[in-house]
């Protein structure tokens, strides 16, 4: 109400600026118009006493009978309001002077005399070449130079100057004056009365808040979820319920004021880890914490990664319990990231508040992420948390493929192949384990567990290589490099670690990737980009980041021998190779025939089945 109040007082004010314009101007019409009308006519009354043929100024300056007719035609225009009315032309120089003046003798100006005009808009009839206005506002009067040009030739020769003013009409003035005076004092009153407001608004809005923050963490207290639940749009976030692992014993051994002081360490890595617009933490009870994550249409892995962040971030940190002991804990985390399949947000509530059960039940210190009907996904892939709980159970294990000399058949190296043993001792492969993880931090661990897997091969095998395949974001990701430069500080044991990245576009836009892999190939890591041929194939990106090896996809192998396309881009790729010392290597090499045409293309390596199949040993 005092917006609109204030907007229409406003508005009031504008139309009273506005309307006292508007008489100003029709005054200055009225009062203006027949003056103007004299000036023409005398200027055309000069015109016609002038010769076109000659200068008029010099005409005037040689003939003092003609400056005296001038002059005596000048007099008879002064009147009450008309003051001056004088002839003027401009030197060379720009300065106005004097050719005629109708002032008395005490003032008149003399023939070429100076006038030191007061505006410089007095040039601008020079280049208008059309009567000019020039206004000088006083208190009771407006005073006004009019000028007006003569002109020769369509240049300006002499300018007709004619000074008078008209008195301001004091009545309107004095009403409009005190309208305006009124109006500024009542918007003067309702801005006070505004301040006034917004100070009891923002102490009403403190007061509340107040009642929603929890004082020890100054996080969201519970009042504040019991409010916020009716209106929270479950599709928007992600939830995880946080709970400290045996708390009950931190304050038991080292009392209450530790256990304080963990709380605040632990919600200020919450507070920390999350997005300060996007999510909301909320302690939910004594050691229990609910927060509540934003997806993003763009990123729905942000909230799991962000769990994980907080999570790994209680795990490193060292909480103090007094001045010189420290104390480790660890916490059990319990997500549902699909919240808009509950009814109410406290049926989603109760599901993430299952996942904590399972992950307490657990052995705690973990992750466990809520999945339901999780055997209906056996035969399609394994879900995120099927998938942490595998790596936690050391059941991620490698298989090994041999890859050959394509002339010798001898064995070159080997590749690595992700697999999870199942529960119930079925082999899984990647088509049913990464698609549900790309993106998350779940996928870095899996990267993570097959380097060690790989590690400790190469340890027990000193005469074997290894290739192991990276997806573009661990090029990017700070765990997985520098677990790579740790290897490679090891002897002989990057010189035997090839690392394959399949290229894409998504990954050419990564930033600082390809410095990654440039860092990567100088501490003796081999390069190669799997799958080439069937997605994004950028040549020139190949060179930049100086990549050892082409493995050309199995599906366009497979086809070579029916399929004269197919054979034609593998062509392409090995020619392209050889002019950029490129080594290749066939994929999917699983019959004598393929083999026999990638032997005579000259590829130089071949993987398949032809030679071996995938075996849990490389020995």
């Amino acid at each position: 109400m005092s917006l609109v109040v204030g907007v229409v007082l406003g508005a009031l004010l504008y139309g009273t600026v506005k309307l006292e314009e508007k008489v100003e101007a029709k005054m200055f019409e009225i009062s203006t118009s027949d003056i103007f009308h004299i000036a023409q006519n005398s200027a055309k009354t000069i015109t016609s006493l002038l010769n076109t043929q000659e200068s008029y100024v010099t005409q005037i300056q040689r003939n003092t009978l003609l400056q005296q007719e001038i002059e005596a035609h000048l007099r008879i225009l002064p009147t009450k309001n008309i003051k001056y009315a004088y002839l003027l032309y401009r030197d060379a120089r720009g300065v106005f002077r004097f050719l005629a003046d109708a002032s008395a003798p005490f003032e008149k100006a003399l023939l070429n005399q100076k006038l030191d005009v007061t505006s410089p808009a007095w040039n601008e009839i020079y280049e208008k070449k059309e009567p000019l206005i020039i206004r000088h506002d006083f208190l009771k009067a407006l005073s006004i130079s009019y000028l007006t040009p003569l002109l020769n030739n369509q240049e300006v020769q002499l300018v007709l100057a004619i000074d008078f003013s008209v008195e301001k009409v004091e009545s309107i003035n004095t009403i409009l004056a005190f309208m305006k005076t009124t109006l500024l004092t009542t918007i003067g009153i309702m801005v006070l009365f505004f301040i006034v407001l917004i100070v009891q608004t923002y102490r009403y809005v403190v007061a509340k808040k107040s009642a929603y923050i929890d004082k020890l963490t100054n996080t969201y207290n519970r009042n504040y979820l019991q409010e916020l639940e009716e209106f929270i749009n479950l599709g928007d976030y992600a939830l995880a319920a946080l709970d400290i692992d045996h708390f009950k014993k931190v304050n038991d051994t080292y009392g209450h004021h530790a256990g304080d002081m963990i709380l605040k360490d632990v919600a200020s890595i919450i507070l920390a880890n999350t997005r300060k617009k996007d999510d909301i933490v909320i302690r939910y009870g004594g050691e229990e914490f609910v927060i509540l994550s934003k997806i993003k249409r763009t990123d729905h892995a942000s909230p799991l990664n962000i769990f994980e962040r907080i999570f790994t971030s209680i795990q490193a940190k060292a909480f103090h319990v007094s001045n010189s002991d420290t104390l480790h804990i660890t916490v059990s985390m319990g997500i549902n990231l699909a919240l808009n399949q509950s009814r109410t947000f406290s049926d989603a509530f109760k599901l993430a508040d299952i996942a904590l059960y399972n992950a307490k039940h657990r052995g705690r210190n973990c992750i466990e992420i809520y999945e339901e009907n999780k055997n209906s996904h056996k035969h399609t892939h394994l879900t995120i948390g099927e998938i942490n709980v595998a790596i936690e159970e050391d059941r991620v294990v490698c298989f090994f493929q041999q890859i050959v000399h394509t002339q010798s058949k001898k064995l070159s190296h080997y590749e690595a192949l992700l697999r999870i043993v199942d529960k119930d001792g079925s082999i899984i492969t990647p088509s049913k384990i990464l698609p549900a993880i790309k993106g998350t931090f779940v996928l870095r661990n899996i990267t993570k567990r097959v380097l060690e897997i790989c590690y400790a091969t190469l340890c027990r095998h000193p005469a074997i290589c290894i290739n192991v395949n990276l997806n573009p974001q661990d090029i990017i990701n700070e765990t997985i490099l520098d677990l790579l430069k740790e290897y490679a500080k090891e002897k002989n044991i990057a010189q035997r670690i090839g690392l394959e990245i399949v290229e894409s576009e998504e990954f050419m836009h990564y930033k600082h990737a390809d410095e990654n892999l440039l860092m990567l190939k100088s501490l003796g890591y081999t390069i190669s980009i799997d799958d080439f041929g069937t997605g994004y194939s950028n040549f020139v990106y190949l060179t930049q980041i100086q990549t050892d090896f082409i493995k050309i996809d199995g599906d366009i192998i497979k086809n070579i021998v029916e399929d004269k396309v197919s054979l034609a881009v593998v062509k392409s790729i090995v020619n392209f190779a050889k002019e950029a010392k490129i080594q290749v290597v066939a994929e999917y090499v699983c019959n004598e025939e393929i083999y026999n045409i990638v032997n005579s293309l000259g590829i130089e390596y071949c993987q398949g089945h032809y030679f071996s199949i995938p075996k849990a040993s490389p020995a």
